[in-house]
């Protein structure tokens, strides 16, 4: 089930994973190469982008589609909209937390390159 705080369990799962590897990388316990975070980053901002197209059409997607006048389209055409729409089940709400959830992974992506860098240094300062 969706629910705004998470956002379903696929965006939710997302969600959590960000959230251990923000802390890993705040507590200095995770780093990653320039090479492996840049690509990370490159990833991050590709579905940034769209996230925010899809959350750009999302006026779309509350629209009752044109299914006709059978019974059966009547039925299905106001919940269609609300797929997208509803606060607790819907596609937009997921949407926008897996938003936020980029957001903090491209922190965590750079604070990890940090402190790989820092722990680089540190241990070359040691050989020397």
């Amino acid at each position: 089930m969706f629910s705004p705080e998470t956002g379903g369990a696929a965006i939710a799962g997302m969600g959590t994973a960000i959230d251990a590897i923000t802390t890993a990388a705040n507590s200095g316990g995770f780093g990653i190469s320039a090479n492996g975070g840049q690509s990370l980053l490159n990833a991050i901002t590709d579905l940034q982008h769209a996230v925010e197209s899809a959350l750009g059409r999302s006026s779309n997607l509350g629209h009752e589609p044109g299914l006709g006048t059978t019974p059966a389209a009547n039925v299905y055409k106001p919940f269609l909209g609300t797929v997208a729409t509803d606060p607790v089940q819907g596609a937009i709400p997921a949407l926008r937390k897996l938003q936020t959830d980029l957001v903090n992974a491209h922190a965590a992506i750079k604070k990890a390159m940090q402190n790989f860098q820092e722990t680089e240094q540190a241990n070359t300062g040691m050989m020397a």
